[in-house]
Protein backbone atom coordinates (compact mmCIF):
# COMPACT_ATOMS: atom_id res chain seq x y z
CA UNK A 1 0.00 0.00 0.00
CA UNK A 2 1.45 3.32 -1.13
CA UNK A 3 0.36 6.91 -0.73
CA UNK A 4 -1.12 8.16 -4.01
CA UNK A 5 -2.38 11.65 -3.22
CA UNK A 6 -2.59 14.13 -0.37
CA UNK A 7 -5.12 16.98 -0.39
CA UNK A 8 -4.95 19.76 2.21
CA UNK A 9 -7.11 22.87 2.40
CA UNK A 10 -7.08 25.61 5.03
CA UNK A 11 -4.97 23.43 7.33
CA UNK A 12 -2.74 25.52 9.59
CA UNK A 13 -0.63 27.74 7.30
CA UNK A 14 -1.59 25.73 4.18
CA UNK A 15 -4.29 27.36 2.07
CA UNK A 16 -4.37 24.64 -0.56
CA UNK A 17 -1.94 21.87 -1.42
CA UNK A 18 -2.47 18.92 -3.73
CA UNK A 19 0.42 16.45 -3.76
CA UNK A 20 0.39 13.77 -6.45
CA UNK A 21 2.89 11.04 -5.60
CA UNK A 22 5.02 9.91 -8.52
CA UNK A 23 6.38 6.47 -9.31
CA UNK A 24 9.14 5.07 -11.51
CA UNK A 25 8.44 3.06 -14.66
CA UNK A 26 8.90 -0.19 -12.73
CA UNK A 27 6.27 0.87 -10.19
CA UNK A 28 8.67 1.70 -7.38
CA UNK A 29 7.87 4.91 -5.47
CA UNK A 30 9.90 8.08 -5.66
CA UNK A 31 10.93 9.60 -2.31
CA UNK A 32 8.93 12.70 -1.31
CA UNK A 33 10.63 15.49 0.64
CA UNK A 34 8.62 18.31 2.22
CA UNK A 35 10.58 21.53 2.68
CA UNK A 36 9.79 24.97 4.02
CA UNK A 37 10.44 27.34 6.87
CA UNK A 38 9.46 26.55 10.44
CA UNK A 39 5.70 26.88 10.69
CA UNK A 40 5.11 26.18 6.99
CA UNK A 41 3.08 23.01 7.63
CA UNK A 42 5.58 20.20 7.06
CA UNK A 43 4.68 18.34 10.26
CA UNK A 44 0.96 18.90 9.70
CA UNK A 45 1.19 17.39 6.22
CA UNK A 46 3.01 14.27 7.41
CA UNK A 47 0.68 13.98 10.43
CA UNK A 48 -2.29 13.46 8.09
CA UNK A 49 -0.48 10.56 6.42
CA UNK A 50 0.58 9.01 9.73
CA UNK A 51 -2.90 9.38 11.24
CA UNK A 52 -4.36 7.60 8.20
CA UNK A 53 -1.85 4.74 8.51
CA UNK A 54 -2.65 4.30 12.20
CA UNK A 55 -6.38 4.31 11.37
CA UNK A 56 -5.76 1.57 8.82
CA UNK A 57 -3.98 -0.58 11.42
CA UNK A 58 -6.72 0.12 13.95
CA UNK A 59 -9.34 -1.15 11.53
CA UNK A 60 -7.93 -4.70 11.56
CA UNK A 61 -5.60 -5.05 14.59
CA UNK A 62 -6.20 -4.80 18.33
CA UNK A 63 -2.72 -3.45 19.16
CA UNK A 64 -2.97 -0.20 17.17
CA UNK A 65 -0.94 2.82 18.30
CA UNK A 66 -4.13 4.46 19.65
CA UNK A 67 -7.17 3.12 21.47
CA UNK A 68 -10.10 1.80 19.50
CA UNK A 69 -12.35 4.62 18.32
CA UNK A 70 -9.63 7.25 18.86
CA UNK A 71 -7.45 9.10 16.36
CA UNK A 72 -3.74 9.89 16.33
CA UNK A 73 -3.91 13.45 15.04
CA UNK A 74 -5.92 16.02 17.01
CA UNK A 75 -8.71 17.78 15.13
CA UNK A 76 -9.42 21.26 16.43
CA UNK A 77 -10.77 24.63 15.18
CA UNK A 78 -7.38 26.06 16.14
CA UNK A 79 -5.91 24.36 13.06
CA UNK A 80 -8.36 26.02 10.67
CA UNK A 81 -6.51 28.61 8.65
CA UNK A 82 -7.29 32.23 9.53
CA UNK A 83 -10.18 33.57 7.48
CA UNK A 84 -11.38 30.12 6.38
CA UNK A 85 -14.62 28.35 7.32
CA UNK A 86 -13.20 24.85 7.63
CA UNK A 87 -10.10 22.73 7.14
CA UNK A 88 -9.85 19.59 5.05
CA UNK A 89 -7.40 16.73 4.84
CA UNK A 90 -7.79 13.84 2.40
CA UNK A 91 -5.34 10.95 2.11
CA UNK A 92 -5.59 8.51 -0.80
CA UNK A 93 -3.72 5.21 -0.91
CA UNK A 94 -3.34 2.50 -3.54
CA UNK A 95 -6.11 -0.12 -3.75
CA UNK A 96 -8.61 2.77 -3.49
CA UNK A 97 -8.31 3.22 0.28
CA UNK A 98 -8.86 6.74 1.60
CA UNK A 99 -9.34 8.89 4.69
CA UNK A 100 -11.18 12.20 4.65
CA UNK A 101 -11.50 14.54 7.61
CA UNK A 102 -12.82 18.07 8.03
CA UNK A 103 -12.98 20.55 10.89
CA UNK A 104 -15.51 23.40 11.16
CA UNK A 105 -15.54 26.54 13.30
CA UNK A 106 -18.94 25.67 14.78
CA UNK A 107 -21.46 22.82 14.75
CA UNK A 108 -23.38 22.13 11.53
CA UNK A 109 -26.74 23.24 12.97
CA UNK A 110 -25.32 26.68 13.77
CA UNK A 111 -24.52 27.39 10.11
CA UNK A 112 -26.91 29.28 7.90
CA UNK A 113 -26.50 29.39 4.14
CA UNK A 114 -24.08 29.63 2.47
CA UNK A 115 -22.65 26.43 3.96
CA UNK A 116 -18.93 25.61 3.91
CA UNK A 117 -17.78 24.38 0.51
CA UNK A 118 -17.25 20.83 1.74
CA UNK A 119 -18.14 17.99 -0.61
CA UNK A 120 -19.39 15.70 2.18
CA UNK A 121 -21.46 18.35 3.96
CA UNK A 122 -24.60 16.19 3.76
CA UNK A 123 -22.86 13.45 5.76
CA UNK A 124 -21.99 15.74 8.70
CA UNK A 125 -24.00 15.19 11.89
CA UNK A 126 -26.01 18.34 12.79
CA UNK A 127 -24.43 18.60 16.26
CA UNK A 128 -20.88 17.91 15.08
CA UNK A 129 -18.08 20.39 14.43
CA UNK A 130 -16.03 17.85 12.49
CA UNK A 131 -16.38 15.02 10.03
CA UNK A 132 -14.29 11.88 9.56
CA UNK A 133 -14.75 9.07 7.08
CA UNK A 134 -12.70 6.24 5.61
CA UNK A 135 -13.31 2.97 3.82
CA UNK A 136 -10.76 0.89 5.74
CA UNK A 137 -13.44 -1.29 7.35
CA UNK A 138 -15.23 -2.07 4.09
CA UNK A 139 -12.59 -4.60 2.94
CA UNK A 140 -10.89 -5.71 6.18
CA UNK A 141 -9.46 -8.97 4.81
CA UNK A 142 -7.82 -7.23 1.84
CA UNK A 143 -6.52 -4.42 4.07
CA UNK A 144 -5.12 -6.87 6.60
CA UNK A 145 -3.22 -8.70 3.87
CA UNK A 146 -1.81 -5.41 2.56
CA UNK A 147 -0.64 -4.36 6.03
CA UNK A 148 0.75 -7.80 6.86
CA UNK A 149 2.91 -7.82 3.72
CA UNK A 150 4.41 -4.34 3.94
CA UNK A 151 5.98 -1.95 6.40
CA UNK A 152 4.34 1.27 7.61
CA UNK A 153 6.42 3.34 10.01
CA UNK A 154 6.66 6.86 11.39
CA UNK A 155 9.71 8.36 13.09
CA UNK A 156 8.77 11.62 14.89
CA UNK A 157 11.23 14.48 15.44
CA UNK A 158 11.51 13.72 19.18
CA UNK A 159 13.04 10.31 18.53
CA UNK A 160 16.35 9.76 20.30
CA UNK A 161 18.70 7.24 21.83
CA UNK A 162 20.16 7.86 25.28
CA UNK A 163 23.95 8.24 25.14
CA UNK A 164 26.19 5.39 26.25
CA UNK A 165 27.69 7.41 29.12
CA UNK A 166 24.44 7.45 31.13
CA UNK A 167 25.14 5.36 34.23
CA UNK A 168 21.73 3.68 34.40
CA UNK A 169 22.01 2.55 30.79
CA UNK A 170 24.02 -0.51 31.81
CA UNK A 171 21.08 -1.74 33.86
CA UNK A 172 18.62 -1.39 30.98
CA UNK A 173 20.85 -2.31 28.10
CA UNK A 174 20.85 -6.07 28.50
CA UNK A 175 19.75 -7.79 25.35
CA UNK A 176 17.16 -10.53 25.67
CA UNK A 177 15.45 -12.80 23.17
CA UNK A 178 12.34 -11.22 21.69
CA UNK A 179 8.83 -12.16 22.79
CA UNK A 180 5.81 -11.40 20.57
CA UNK A 181 2.08 -11.93 20.99
CA UNK A 182 1.28 -14.65 18.49
CA UNK A 183 -2.36 -13.79 17.81
CA UNK A 184 -3.96 -13.10 14.45
CA UNK A 185 -5.50 -9.86 15.75
CA UNK A 186 -2.12 -8.51 16.93
CA UNK A 187 0.40 -7.07 14.48
CA UNK A 188 3.27 -6.58 17.01
CA UNK A 189 4.31 -3.74 14.72
CA UNK A 190 3.59 -0.20 15.96
CA UNK A 191 3.57 2.56 13.37
CA UNK A 192 5.13 5.23 15.61
CA UNK A 193 8.74 4.59 16.70
CA UNK A 194 10.85 6.65 19.11
CA UNK A 195 13.96 4.94 20.51
CA UNK A 196 13.79 1.31 19.34
CA UNK A 197 17.41 0.24 19.89
CA UNK A 198 16.64 -2.21 22.72
CA UNK A 199 14.01 -4.00 20.62
CA UNK A 200 16.44 -4.01 17.73
CA UNK A 201 19.17 -5.60 19.82
CA UNK A 202 16.83 -8.35 21.02
CA UNK A 203 15.78 -8.97 17.42
CA UNK A 204 19.40 -9.06 16.27
CA UNK A 205 20.20 -11.56 18.99
CA UNK A 206 17.40 -13.78 17.66
CA UNK A 207 18.82 -13.52 14.14
CA UNK A 208 22.37 -14.26 15.26
CA UNK A 209 21.25 -17.27 17.28
CA UNK A 210 19.13 -18.67 14.44
CA UNK A 211 21.87 -18.09 11.87
CA UNK A 212 24.84 -19.44 13.82
CA UNK A 213 23.08 -22.14 15.88
CA UNK A 214 20.13 -23.40 13.83
CA UNK A 215 20.94 -22.55 10.21
CA UNK A 216 24.65 -23.39 10.36
CA UNK A 217 25.60 -26.60 8.61
CA UNK A 218 28.93 -28.39 8.47
CA UNK A 219 30.33 -30.82 5.92
CA UNK A 220 33.66 -32.47 5.26
CA UNK A 221 35.40 -31.35 2.10
CA UNK A 222 35.73 -34.05 -0.55
CA UNK A 223 39.13 -35.04 -1.94
CA UNK A 224 39.97 -33.91 -5.47
CA UNK A 225 39.87 -36.37 -8.33
CA UNK A 226 43.59 -37.00 -7.96
CA UNK A 227 45.53 -36.29 -4.81
CA UNK A 228 48.60 -37.35 -2.92
CA UNK A 229 48.83 -38.81 0.56
CA UNK A 230 49.25 -35.33 2.07
CA UNK A 231 45.61 -34.28 1.47
CA UNK A 232 43.84 -33.31 4.70
CA UNK A 233 40.04 -32.99 4.80
CA UNK A 234 38.58 -29.71 6.01
CA UNK A 235 35.34 -28.83 7.75
CA UNK A 236 33.30 -26.40 5.63
CA UNK A 237 30.61 -24.41 7.40
CA UNK A 238 27.68 -22.66 5.70
CA UNK A 239 24.72 -20.69 7.03
CA UNK A 240 21.55 -20.92 4.96
CA UNK A 241 18.09 -19.74 5.93
CA UNK A 242 15.90 -16.69 6.52
CA UNK A 243 17.91 -15.35 9.49
CA UNK A 244 21.19 -15.68 7.60
CA UNK A 245 19.77 -13.89 4.57
CA UNK A 246 18.50 -11.05 6.76
CA UNK A 247 21.89 -10.75 8.48
CA UNK A 248 23.52 -10.54 5.05
CA UNK A 249 21.15 -7.68 4.14
CA UNK A 250 21.97 -5.92 7.42
CA UNK A 251 25.67 -6.36 6.69
CA UNK A 252 25.18 -4.66 3.32
CA UNK A 253 23.46 -1.75 5.09
CA UNK A 254 26.14 -1.48 7.81
CA UNK A 255 29.03 -1.24 5.37
CA UNK A 256 27.22 1.65 3.64
CA UNK A 257 26.46 3.35 6.97
CA UNK A 258 29.99 3.03 8.34
CA UNK A 259 31.76 3.66 5.04
CA UNK A 260 33.75 0.44 5.37
CA UNK A 261 34.02 -2.47 2.97
CA UNK A 262 34.52 -6.04 4.05
CA UNK A 263 32.90 -9.03 5.71
CA UNK A 264 30.65 -8.20 8.68
CA UNK A 265 30.64 -10.54 11.66
CA UNK A 266 28.88 -10.21 14.99
CA UNK A 267 30.07 -10.48 18.56
CA UNK A 268 27.78 -11.26 21.48
CA UNK A 269 28.73 -10.42 25.05
CA UNK A 270 28.87 -12.77 28.01
CA UNK A 271 25.71 -14.57 29.08
CA UNK A 272 25.02 -12.16 31.94
CA UNK A 273 25.74 -9.07 29.86
CA UNK A 274 24.42 -9.56 26.34
CA UNK A 275 25.84 -6.77 24.18
CA UNK A 276 26.01 -7.00 20.42
CA UNK A 277 29.11 -5.74 18.66
CA UNK A 278 30.19 -5.46 15.01
CA UNK A 279 33.42 -6.50 13.32
CA UNK A 280 34.35 -5.82 9.70
CA UNK A 281 37.12 -8.00 8.30
CA UNK A 282 37.83 -9.06 11.89
CA UNK A 283 38.45 -5.44 12.93
CA UNK A 284 36.24 -4.37 15.85
CA UNK A 285 34.01 -1.41 14.92
CA UNK A 286 32.04 -1.32 18.16
CA UNK A 287 31.56 -3.81 20.96
CA UNK A 288 28.18 -2.28 21.82
CA UNK A 289 25.74 -0.74 19.38
CA UNK A 290 24.95 1.92 21.97
CA UNK A 291 28.52 3.18 21.64
CA UNK A 292 28.06 4.44 18.09
CA UNK A 293 27.98 8.18 17.55
CA UNK A 294 24.61 9.90 17.91
CA UNK A 295 24.27 10.31 14.14
CA UNK A 296 25.17 6.69 13.42
CA UNK A 297 22.82 5.49 16.16
CA UNK A 298 19.96 7.53 14.69
CA UNK A 299 20.44 6.01 11.24
CA UNK A 300 20.93 2.54 12.71
CA UNK A 301 17.61 2.96 14.53
CA UNK A 302 15.81 4.17 11.42
CA UNK A 303 16.92 1.58 8.92
CA UNK A 304 17.19 -1.46 11.18
CA UNK A 305 13.65 -0.71 12.36
CA UNK A 306 12.52 -0.84 8.73
CA UNK A 307 14.25 -4.20 8.24
CA UNK A 308 12.95 -5.59 11.55
CA UNK A 309 9.39 -4.45 10.85
CA UNK A 310 9.37 -6.14 7.46
CA UNK A 311 10.91 -9.27 9.00
CA UNK A 312 7.86 -9.42 11.30
CA UNK A 313 5.59 -9.19 8.27
CA UNK A 314 4.22 -12.15 6.33
CA UNK A 315 6.28 -11.35 3.22
CA UNK A 316 9.57 -13.05 2.31
CA UNK A 317 12.76 -11.09 2.99
CA UNK A 318 15.85 -12.13 1.07
CA UNK A 319 17.39 -8.75 0.32
CA UNK A 320 16.76 -5.09 1.10
CA UNK A 321 15.01 -4.51 -2.22
CA UNK A 322 12.25 -6.92 -1.09
CA UNK A 323 11.07 -4.46 1.57
CA UNK A 324 8.10 -2.35 0.54
CA UNK A 325 5.73 0.05 2.25
CA UNK A 326 5.58 3.62 3.57
CA UNK A 327 8.13 5.20 5.93
CA UNK A 328 7.46 8.72 7.20
CA UNK A 329 10.37 10.55 8.86
CA UNK A 330 9.92 14.04 10.28
CA UNK A 331 13.17 16.06 10.21
CA UNK A 332 15.30 13.30 8.73
CA UNK A 333 18.46 15.41 9.08
CA UNK A 334 18.06 15.54 12.87
CA UNK A 335 21.35 14.91 14.76
CA UNK A 336 23.24 14.23 11.52
CA UNK A 337 26.56 15.81 10.55
CA UNK A 338 26.63 17.55 7.18
CA UNK A 339 28.77 14.81 5.60
CA UNK A 340 26.20 12.18 6.64
CA UNK A 341 23.31 14.31 5.35
CA UNK A 342 24.98 14.92 2.00
CA UNK A 343 26.93 11.73 1.32
CA UNK A 344 25.59 8.77 3.32
CA UNK A 345 21.88 9.27 4.03
CA UNK A 346 20.71 9.50 0.37
CA UNK A 347 22.64 6.34 -0.47
CA UNK A 348 21.05 4.50 2.46
CA UNK A 349 17.60 5.52 1.23
CA UNK A 350 18.55 4.15 -2.18
CA UNK A 351 19.08 0.70 -0.65
CA UNK A 352 15.28 0.44 -0.18
CA UNK A 353 13.86 1.10 -3.66
CA UNK A 354 10.37 -0.28 -2.90
CA UNK A 355 9.88 1.81 0.23
CA UNK A 356 7.99 5.09 -0.24
CA UNK A 357 9.92 7.54 1.94
CA UNK A 358 7.93 10.63 2.98
CA UNK A 359 10.37 13.04 4.60
CA UNK A 360 10.68 16.55 5.96
CA UNK A 361 13.97 18.42 6.15
CA UNK A 362 15.58 21.79 6.75
CA UNK A 363 18.83 20.70 5.09
CA UNK A 364 19.69 21.91 1.56
CA UNK A 365 22.76 19.65 1.72
CA UNK A 366 20.53 16.59 2.11
CA UNK A 367 18.55 17.67 -0.97
CA UNK A 368 21.73 18.12 -2.98
CA UNK A 369 22.87 14.67 -1.88
CA UNK A 370 19.49 13.25 -2.93
CA UNK A 371 19.89 14.77 -6.38
CA UNK A 372 23.28 13.10 -6.75
CA UNK A 373 21.93 9.74 -5.58
CA UNK A 374 18.55 9.77 -7.39
CA UNK A 375 19.04 12.28 -10.24
CA UNK A 376 16.82 15.32 -10.79
CA UNK A 377 13.66 13.36 -11.60
CA UNK A 378 14.26 10.57 -9.11
CA UNK A 379 12.50 12.20 -6.15
CA UNK A 380 9.99 14.93 -5.36
CA UNK A 381 10.51 18.16 -3.41
CA UNK A 382 7.27 19.72 -2.16
CA UNK A 383 7.56 23.24 -0.81
CA UNK A 384 5.06 24.23 1.86
CA UNK A 385 2.81 26.04 2.49
CA UNK A 386 2.28 26.43 -1.29
CA UNK A 387 2.34 22.68 -1.98
CA UNK A 388 4.22 23.28 -5.23
CA UNK A 389 6.82 20.85 -6.50
CA UNK A 390 10.19 22.56 -6.92
CA UNK A 391 13.61 21.67 -8.29
CA UNK A 392 16.70 21.12 -6.19
CA UNK A 393 18.38 23.90 -8.21
CA UNK A 394 16.79 26.26 -5.69
CA UNK A 395 19.44 25.02 -3.28
CA UNK A 396 22.42 24.76 -5.63
CA UNK A 397 24.21 27.68 -4.01
CA UNK A 398 24.54 25.62 -0.83
CA UNK A 399 26.73 23.12 -2.65
CA UNK A 400 29.38 25.82 -3.08
CA UNK A 401 29.05 26.79 0.58
CA UNK A 402 29.33 23.15 1.59
CA UNK A 403 32.49 22.58 -0.38
CA UNK A 404 34.04 25.74 1.05
CA UNK A 405 33.15 24.58 4.54
CA UNK A 406 34.81 21.23 3.94
CA UNK A 407 37.87 22.97 2.53
CA UNK A 408 37.96 25.16 5.64
CA UNK A 409 37.76 22.09 7.87
CA UNK A 410 40.64 20.46 6.00
CA UNK A 411 42.64 23.69 6.15
CA UNK A 412 42.01 24.01 9.90
CA UNK A 413 43.33 20.49 10.42
CA UNK A 414 46.41 21.33 8.35
CA UNK A 415 47.00 24.40 10.53
CA UNK A 416 46.84 22.26 13.67
CA UNK A 417 49.37 19.83 12.26
CA UNK A 418 51.69 22.68 11.30
CA UNK A 419 51.52 24.06 14.85
CA UNK A 420 52.75 20.72 16.12
CA UNK A 421 55.41 20.20 13.44
CA UNK A 422 56.69 23.76 12.94
CA UNK A 423 60.49 24.00 13.14
CA UNK A 424 60.90 27.49 11.64
CA UNK A 425 58.79 30.64 11.25
CA UNK A 426 55.68 30.29 9.07
CA UNK A 427 54.69 32.75 6.35
CA UNK A 428 51.04 32.46 5.26
CA UNK A 429 50.13 34.25 2.01
CA UNK A 430 46.87 34.56 0.07
CA UNK A 431 47.73 32.28 -2.82
CA UNK A 432 50.24 30.01 -4.50
CA UNK A 433 51.24 32.66 -7.03
CA UNK A 434 52.34 34.87 -4.09
CA UNK A 435 54.79 32.16 -3.06
CA UNK A 436 56.20 31.89 -6.58
CA UNK A 437 56.59 35.68 -6.87
CA UNK A 438 58.36 35.92 -3.49
CA UNK A 439 60.79 33.13 -4.33
CA UNK A 440 61.64 34.71 -7.70
CA UNK A 441 62.04 38.17 -6.13
CA UNK A 442 64.36 36.74 -3.46
CA UNK A 443 66.46 35.18 -6.23
CA UNK A 444 66.71 38.41 -8.29
CA UNK A 445 67.20 40.77 -5.32
CA UNK A 446 69.62 38.60 -3.38
CA UNK A 447 67.26 38.23 -0.38
CA UNK A 448 67.47 34.44 -0.04
CA UNK A 449 68.69 34.76 3.53
CA UNK A 450 65.33 36.23 4.54
CA UNK A 451 62.88 34.09 2.58
CA UNK A 452 64.72 30.84 3.36
CA UNK A 453 64.15 31.36 7.07
CA UNK A 454 60.40 30.94 6.54
CA UNK A 455 58.22 28.04 5.56
CA UNK A 456 55.84 29.49 2.95
CA UNK A 457 52.23 28.29 3.06
CA UNK A 458 49.32 28.96 0.70
CA UNK A 459 46.39 30.01 2.92
CA UNK A 460 43.95 29.71 -0.02
CA UNK A 461 42.52 33.18 0.31
CA UNK A 462 41.81 35.94 2.79
CA UNK A 463 39.07 34.03 4.69
CA UNK A 464 41.57 31.43 5.85
CA UNK A 465 44.06 34.10 6.89
CA UNK A 466 41.27 35.69 8.90
CA UNK A 467 40.40 32.34 10.46
CA UNK A 468 43.99 31.81 11.62
CA UNK A 469 44.12 35.31 13.10
CA UNK A 470 40.80 34.90 14.88
CA UNK A 471 41.77 31.51 16.31
CA UNK A 472 45.38 32.09 17.31
CA UNK A 473 45.31 35.74 18.32
CA UNK A 474 43.54 34.57 21.49
CA UNK A 475 45.17 32.51 24.23
CA UNK A 476 45.83 29.79 21.65
CA UNK A 477 48.68 31.94 20.37
CA UNK A 478 50.74 30.63 23.27
CA UNK A 479 50.77 27.21 21.58
CA UNK A 480 52.87 28.52 18.68
CA UNK A 481 56.45 27.33 18.82
CA UNK A 482 57.70 29.69 16.12
CA UNK A 483 56.67 33.09 14.77
CA UNK A 484 53.81 33.09 12.32
CA UNK A 485 53.28 35.88 9.77
CA UNK A 486 49.95 36.41 8.01
CA UNK A 487 50.82 38.44 4.90
CA UNK A 488 47.86 40.12 3.22
CA UNK A 489 47.83 41.70 -0.25
CA UNK A 490 47.52 45.48 -0.42
CA UNK A 491 43.74 45.53 -1.05
CA UNK A 492 42.94 43.64 2.19
CA UNK A 493 43.52 46.85 4.16
CA UNK A 494 44.41 45.05 7.38
CA UNK A 495 46.29 47.06 10.00
CA UNK A 496 49.57 45.65 11.27
CA UNK A 497 49.13 43.82 14.56
CA UNK A 498 50.97 41.40 16.84
CA UNK A 499 49.84 38.91 19.45
CA UNK A 500 52.60 36.87 20.99
CA UNK A 501 54.27 35.03 18.14
CA UNK A 502 51.46 35.78 15.70
CA UNK A 503 52.00 38.72 13.32
CA UNK A 504 49.62 40.31 10.84
CA UNK A 505 51.10 42.43 8.07
CA UNK A 506 49.83 43.97 4.80
CA UNK A 507 51.93 44.62 1.69
CA UNK A 508 52.12 48.44 1.20
CA UNK A 509 50.05 49.72 -1.69
CA UNK A 510 52.00 51.08 -4.67
CA UNK A 511 51.14 53.56 -7.42
CA UNK A 512 50.08 51.16 -10.12
CA UNK A 513 47.40 50.52 -12.75
CA UNK A 514 46.84 47.19 -10.94
CA UNK A 515 45.20 48.14 -7.63
CA UNK A 516 44.66 44.71 -6.06
CA UNK A 517 46.65 41.55 -5.38
CA UNK A 518 50.37 41.10 -5.03
CA UNK A 519 50.66 42.18 -8.69
CA UNK A 520 50.24 45.77 -7.40
CA UNK A 521 53.99 45.60 -6.70
CA UNK A 522 54.80 45.53 -10.43
CA UNK A 523 55.40 48.79 -12.28
CA UNK A 524 53.26 49.98 -15.18
CA UNK A 525 56.17 49.31 -17.52
CA UNK A 526 56.30 45.67 -16.41
CA UNK A 527 52.53 45.22 -16.84
CA UNK A 528 52.60 46.78 -20.32
CA UNK A 529 55.38 44.40 -21.32
CA UNK A 530 53.24 41.49 -20.14
CA UNK A 531 50.25 42.80 -22.13
CA UNK A 532 52.45 43.04 -25.23
CA UNK A 533 53.18 39.34 -24.83
CA UNK A 534 49.56 38.34 -24.18
CA UNK A 535 46.71 40.82 -24.09
CA UNK A 536 44.46 38.38 -22.20
CA UNK A 537 46.57 38.78 -19.06
CA UNK A 538 44.87 42.09 -18.20
CA UNK A 539 41.21 43.14 -18.43
CA UNK A 540 40.99 46.87 -19.23
CA UNK A 541 37.81 48.91 -18.81
CA UNK A 542 38.20 52.27 -20.52
CA UNK A 543 37.28 55.64 -19.06
CA UNK A 544 33.52 56.06 -19.11
CA UNK A 545 30.68 58.15 -17.82
CA UNK A 546 28.52 56.79 -15.02
CA UNK A 547 25.11 58.00 -13.82
CA UNK A 548 24.34 57.42 -10.15
CA UNK A 549 21.27 58.97 -8.50
CA UNK A 550 21.08 61.53 -11.26
CA UNK A 551 24.73 62.58 -10.92
CA UNK A 552 27.06 62.04 -13.85
CA UNK A 553 30.69 61.24 -13.09
CA UNK A 554 33.69 60.15 -15.12
CA UNK A 555 35.11 56.76 -14.12
CA UNK A 556 38.81 56.47 -14.91
CA UNK A 557 40.28 53.59 -16.85
CA UNK A 558 40.83 50.47 -14.70
CA UNK A 559 43.20 47.53 -15.14
CA UNK A 560 42.61 44.15 -13.51
CA UNK A 561 44.30 40.76 -13.68
CA UNK A 562 42.08 38.31 -15.52
CA UNK A 563 41.29 35.61 -12.93
CA UNK A 564 41.68 32.82 -15.48
CA UNK A 565 45.11 34.16 -16.51
CA UNK A 566 46.52 34.80 -13.02
CA UNK A 567 48.63 31.63 -13.02
CA UNK A 568 49.78 32.14 -16.61
CA UNK A 569 50.85 35.73 -15.87
CA UNK A 570 52.82 34.54 -12.83
CA UNK A 571 54.61 31.87 -14.83
CA UNK A 572 55.54 34.37 -17.56
CA UNK A 573 56.82 37.04 -15.15
CA UNK A 574 58.83 34.52 -13.12
CA UNK A 575 60.42 33.28 -16.33
CA UNK A 576 61.05 36.61 -18.10
CA UNK A 577 61.09 39.17 -15.25
CA UNK A 578 64.28 40.98 -14.24
CA UNK A 579 65.55 42.76 -11.15
CA UNK A 580 63.83 46.02 -12.09
CA UNK A 581 60.49 44.26 -12.49
CA UNK A 582 60.68 42.83 -8.94
CA UNK A 583 62.35 45.85 -7.28
CA UNK A 584 59.30 46.79 -5.15
CA UNK A 585 59.25 43.33 -3.53
CA UNK A 586 62.15 44.57 -1.45
CA UNK A 587 59.56 46.22 0.84
CA UNK A 588 58.07 42.80 1.58
CA UNK A 589 61.45 41.43 2.59
CA UNK A 590 62.00 44.46 4.82
CA UNK A 591 58.70 43.66 6.58
CA UNK A 592 59.72 40.04 7.10
CA UNK A 593 63.13 41.08 8.37
CA UNK A 594 61.41 43.35 10.90
CA UNK A 595 59.24 40.47 12.13
CA UNK A 596 62.26 38.20 12.57
CA UNK A 597 64.09 40.83 14.62
CA UNK A 598 61.02 41.72 16.70
CA UNK A 599 61.60 40.99 20.39
CA UNK A 600 65.15 39.80 19.84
Amino acid sequence: MYLQRLELRNTGPIEEASVECRFNDDGTPKPIVFVGRNGSGKSIATAHVVSALIAAHGAVFEDSDVEAGKVYKLRSPFYVRNGAEFSLGEVYFSDDYFVSEAQFLKSKKDYAEPFPNYGKWDEVDPSSMSHYTSNFRQRPAMLKEALNNATHLFFPPNRFEEPAWLNDLNLRNKVSYGSLKNFDTFSNRPVVNYAPMRNLQSWLLDLIYDSYAIERKSRISQPPAAFGYTWVPKVIETREGRASRILDSISHFLTALLGKQGTVTWSVGARNNRQIGILIDNQLVTQNLFQLSTGQAVLLDLFLTIIRDFDLSHAPLNQLSDIEGIVVIDEIDLHLHTDIQHDILPNLIGLFPRVQFILTTHSPLFLIGMEKAFAVDGFQIIELPSGKEIEVERFSEFEVAYERMRESARFEEEVRSKVEASQKPMLYVEGMTDIDYLNKAAELLGRHAIINRFELVDAVGVPHLNMIWKTYSSHLGTTLRQKWVLLYDCDADKPADNNGKLFRRTIPKQESRITSGIENLFTEATIKRAIAHKAAFIDIIGEHEALERGVRTMVPETWKINKDEKRNLCDWLCKHGNQDDFQRFGEVFDILEGVLSFGE
